[in-house]
């Protein structure tokens, strides 16, 4: 019993940087923001339709609506708290504020016509995040604390906590997904993947009788049964296995990346966009964000320590790719990551080269390599997982790649090898290494 409150006890209160809770408070906010500037007109125009008005939820007990013009008022202020919730401006009054009327107006604009539940998730991040402390870095507040000379608060089980009962509500929305699924007409069909089917088969036929397209995977995929068997167990297993994704920190990585996979696999299959789960940031809570952005900060800093015309390439540091000489994707690779490196650091070399054969030697490879090899601190790394690590140094958009990696190696893998088999036949062979301009010969080993 000792042993299990102590895990509840880590796993719940953690100590996390505030950081992350910033992060959280600006994605979430930033979302929000987009969302009432984008459907202002909308929103404005669908409530002068008094008959479809339904209350529900908190307002359940309201008798009618109000004016169109009281509503673009609210609208306003709305706006208003909510730039304040993203700056975190006196953050313990706007703070609450604009999570409870986030509340009541997502609960409001569900009273009419029918209830978007794909909005239940943010509305309730936000009311976390609004009621905490979320805004301790990152925020005016801090930057007015720190101008007073004021400690800046380190990691905190009350930073840990918030973020643990976000994902936990991120979990439960799919969970209860899962659980009407099984309780529906249908339940355990929809685990076979006839369910699914039928429903992307109908949606594809209701989309052409009104004259829109169909999504772009449907006439794909549909001849396939397979794979919708597959695609049912997969997401049988996102949404009633969703829990487990709060018990490991790579188990929620993990699935993070799979669900958020599954959403834009709906939108290829059907067409339906679940914008807040396709941008990932309903994940957020599942990843390490803030890092991303302090890791940029030392790369920017750093930039001017090194150029083409100041690297020490006798230091050991420095990373090396080994790439296959002779043929034309890894030449290309070559090619797109001189492009595309933050800074000019990695050193190359070819396969086929004395230099690579001879850096080789320690690592006791028994036969001829035919992947790109990254060698840094006396590491050495293969395929996807070199691929994934270089990735994650070159410039945005590209570092965003680099998630894949908590992916164990042999998913990561079954691609690679597929594509490095047929390499020579899909994209040529040269008889000889391609020639580099002089500025490119200085990072070559050969």
């Amino acid at each position: 019993m000792k042993k299990i409150v102590v895990f509840i006890r880590k796993l719940w209160f953690a100590e996390v940087s505030p950081q992350r809770l910033a992060v959280l408070r600006m994605a979430t906010g930033g979302f929000t923001l987009w969302y009432l500037i984008s459907r202002f007109d909308m929103l404005s125009h669908m409530v002068e339709n008094f008959d479809a008005f339904e209350p529900t939820g908190v307002l359940g007990t309201m008798q009618s609506p109000i004016g169109p013009e009281v509503f673009q008022g609210i609208m306003i202020v709305l706006l208003v708290l909510n730039i304040l919730f993203i700056l975190g401006w006196k953050f313990r009054y706007t703070g609450p504020a604009f999570a409870i009327l986030t509340l009541v107006f997502f609960t409001y604009r569900n009273s009419w016509s029918m209830i978007y539940h794909n909005r239940n998730a943010l509305v309730l991040h936000i009311l976390i995040l609004g009621l905490v402390a979320s805004a301790d870095a990152w925020s005016l507040d801090a930057w007015k604390r720190k101008q007073k000379n004021l400690a800046a608060k380190t990691t905190s089980w009350r930073y840990g906590w918030p973020i643990m009962l976000i994902s936990a509500v991120t979990v439960g929305s799919y969970l209860l997904s899962g659980i009407a699924k099984v309780a529906g007409d249908l339940a355990w069909e929809w685990a076979n993947g006839n369910a699914m089917r039928s429903q992307i088969a109908v949606d594809a036929l209701r989309k052409s009788v009104l004259g829109a397209e169909t999504a772009p995977l449907f006439d794909l995929i549909y001849e396939h049964t397979w794979l919708f068997l597959g695609m049912g167990i997969l997401t049988f297993f996102l949404e009633l296995g969703a829990p487990l994704a709060l018990l490991r920190k790579r188990w929620g990585k993990l699935w993070a990346l799979f669900t958020f996979g599954m959403h834009w696999g709906i939108f290829f299959t059907m067409g339906i966009a679940f914008r807040y789960q396709m941008t990932g940031l309903i994940f957020l809570s599942f990843l390490e964000p803030e890092k991303w952005f302090s890791n940029a900060k030392k790369r920017q800093q750093n930039t001017h320590l090194s150029t083409e015309k100041t690297i020490d390439w006798n230091l050991k540091t420095r990373p090396v790719i080994l790439f296959d000489g002779l043929c034309n994707l890894c030449n290309g690779w070559v090619r797109f990551v001189l492009k595309n490196e933050q800074k000019a650091e990695y050193r190359f070399a070819s396969l086929q080269s004395d230099v690579a054969k001879n850096m080789l030697v320690p690592f006791k490879i028994e036969k001829d390599l035919d992947s790109i090899v990254l060698i840094e601190n006396d590491i050495m790394y293969r395929k996807s997982e070199a691929v994934l690590r270089i990735l994650e140094r070159l410039k945005f958009p590209w570092p965003v790649l680099g998630v894949f990696i908590v992916l164990p190696h042999f998913f990561r893998d079954v691609v690679y090898d597929m594509v490095a088999k047929n390499r020579y036949a899909w994209f040529g062979k040269r008889e000889q290494c391609a020639l580099m301009s002089k500025e490119e010969q200085v990072r070559f080993l050969s």
